[in-house]
């Protein structure tokens, strides 16, 4: 037979048949874009890269360090979001201190002067025992009194000042490379993340058993 007249086997071309149905369909949405853009329409809505299949919120627009457009309980268009990023560093910072605190007392560390007073005291029981001896006090005095400073840096920030969320011109010399430390900006807020639910995990595996496991809590 000749060239032109040649007929494919039947399952050759069931098998190609889909493709030639295939370039107007892929074709379809960039024809839909630029017909979209010549009549002045708004182009598609951006989803959120953390949650794909959700769209991304208006004011996490990948502006602020780690912002991956989380927020399915939409705060974000109730609370500035400033005071959220600083209330997230915040908690983040202080549960990975606690993380390491929580361990190491249970390893057997104590504070100074407070070895005899609290020697057989657990993390899971520290708290009342702390407030029976009084000591509560002095960490509720130290608390207030970070929380006092901080109060007019968040002030700052929240009227519309130059200062970020969370910062407090304690960078350790490492802010002589802007690069490195836009490095450790967004490692500290994923490691405050994941402290945030470890330490939320560790407290709750040490309740079930009322602190009678201890380290590693399982």
């Amino acid at each position: 037979q000749q060239l032109g007249c040649f007929s494919p086997p039947p399952m050759l071309a069931f098998a190609s048949s889909p493709l030639s149905f295939s370039a107007p369909a892929l074709a379809r949405p960039a024809a839909a874009l630029r017909g979209a853009a010549s009549m002045g329409l708004a182009p598609p809505v951006e989803k959120s890269q953390a949650l794909p299949f959700a769209e991304r919120p208006a004011k996490l627009d990948g502006t602020l360090v780690g912002d991956v457009g989380f927020d399915p309980l939409g705060l974000s268009n109730i609370l500035p979001i400033e005071w959220m990023r600083e209330a997230e560093l915040k908690h983040g910072r202080v549960c990975m201190l606690a993380v390491v605190g929580y361990i190491v007392v249970d390893k057997g560390l104590r504070a100074p002067g407070a070895e005899k007073l609290v020697a057989a005291t657990s993390s899971f029981t520290a708290h009342d025992a702390a407030v029976q001896s009084g000591h509560m006090w002095a960490l509720l005095l130290a608390c207030g009194l970070f929380e006092i400073v901080g109060a007019g840096a968040i002030a700052s920030t929240l009227n519309g000042g130059d200062r970020k969320p969370g910062e407090f011109a304690l960078t350790g010399g490492f802010d002589r490379d802007a690069a490195k430390l836009e490095r450790f900006k967004l490692a500290e807020i994923k490691h405050s993340r994941l402290a945030m639910m470890a330490f939320s995990g560790l407290v709750t595996q040490d309740a079930l058993s009322h602190g009678a496991t201890g380290f590693p809590y399982f």
